[in-house]
């Protein structure tokens, strides 16, 4: 937290950042989804106005900044290993 801003690390899918969709992200208020856009990359930050800390002498909220990480996995299972290999093979 900066002030009346907030900040937050979200681990995304490699799927997901490379394909694009949508992800849940918490805020102060609720989770709210977000689009994540194709290519996305590891290091990316998001900002979601008026959705941090509400100002204490004023109107308004501060805004969410939201840091994206690429989630590689840890243990892959056979088929997704063989999916990750084809994908090597084109250059991905």
């Amino acid at each position: 937290r900066d002030g009346e801003d907030i900040f937050v690390r979200i681990a995304v899918p490699y799927s997901l950042a490379a394909l694009g969709g949508e992800i849940k992200v918490p805020t102060v208020d609720e989770d709210i989804k977000i689009r994540i856009r194709p290519g996305t990359q590891s290091g990316t930050m998001l900002r979601l106005r008026e959705k941090g800390v509400p100002r204490l002498h004023g109107r308004g909220r501060g805004d969410e900044y939201i840091r994206i990480n690429i989630l590689a996995p840890e243990k892959l299972n056979r088929e997704q290993k063989s999916v990750i290999e084809e994908l090597k093979k084109v250059g991905l």
